[in-house]
């Protein structure tokens, strides 16, 4: 075991998941990026890539009302825009599915390990858990956004205990109906906090992400504001969908939103060891195995 070996299966209150989370990332983060871009990278590009066709495409539909009126306006939006949602839609899903497995592939190593990563396990763990999380993404968000749209309550109160299906598919290496009926069973008791958690370090990592949001903000704003000096005519903010700097600065900030988004799934990883420890008590029972042996 390594000297500076961040022990995962204990319990955290709020400010310590948040501290050991950015402790793991500070002392692993060579090998975290080195995988995430091995596994992950191609589908990085693909979600930034399709976030950013969408981009190109709104804001040439919307500039389109203003040359050649509504109808030209509708048919674009159908022709072009349409692709370009169904594109980031299936990348998206994609790309969190794997994210998702990666980083608790990579923690599940690490833990089993006792503070070492293994390449080969980390590949064999995405080959094997790759498929349930993928599977298991598409019928949580199903499932959230149907209590979304009964009366939005019913689906916060769903993404809470199912943010951790993800952790015990990987973590307890269950079927997602085992792991669907564990995580109310992890939650119990336990829901307002983790929701209070999992709030926080959200606002968090929303606020880092918004200084990389803030070049596109401020170029949009200027071309906003220039148009209305130079009167009617003028496209403005929907001229930017061919604004080559505009572009750019998004793609930018997209990669940074999207790396940012580790912290998340790295901090839910250690609110499931958190609420398992509280519950199951693994690492204790672990640790009085030692002292017998």
């Amino acid at each position: 075991m390594q000297n500076n070996y961040i022990l995962f299966k204990k319990q955290r209150d709020l400010g310590t998941i948040i501290s050991d989370t950015f402790k793991f990332i500070r002392q692993e983060y060579k090998t975290i990026f080195r995988l995430y871009l091995k596994h992950v990278g191609w589908l990085l590009l693909l979600v930034v890539a399709a976030g950013t066709y969408y981009q190109y495409t709104s804001l040439n539909s919307a500039n389109s009302l203003l040359e050649n009126g509504a109808e030209a306006f509708l048919l674009n939006t159908f022709q072009n825009t349409g692709l370009s949602v169904l594109l980031v839609f299936l990348t998206s899903i994609a790309y969190s599915a794997m994210s998702l497995t990666a980083i608790n592939s990579i923690i599940k190593s690490y833990v089993d390990n006792r503070g070492e990563i293994k390449d080969e396990e980390v590949s064999l763990y995405i080959g094997r858990f790759f498929g349930q999380t993928l599977l298991s993404l598409f019928v949580v968000g199903i499932l959230c956004f149907i209590g979304f749209l009964l009366c939005f309550l019913p689906g916060v109160y769903l993404a809470v205990p199912l943010s951790l299906i993800f952790s015990v598919i990987v973590f307890q290496e269950k079927s997602f109906s085992d792991g669907f009926s564990e995580c109310f069973q992890l939650i119990k008791q336990n829901w307002w906090i983790t929701f209070a958690t999992v709030l926080v370090i959200s606002i968090l990592v929303s606020l880092v992400g918004g200084i990389f949001q803030l070049p596109v903000i401020i170029l949009t704003a200027v071309e906003t504001f220039t148009s209305l000096e130079e009167g009617a005519g003028t496209s403005g903010a929907l001229g930017l969908g061919n604004n080559w700097l505009y572009l750019s600065l998004y793609i930018f900030a997209s990669i940074a939103q999207y790396i940012l988004g580790l912290i998340t799934l790295i901090s839910l990883a250690l609110i499931y060891f958190n609420l398992n420890e509280i519950h199951n008590k693994t690492g204790t029972l672990e640790d009085i195995d030692g002292i017998g042996n």
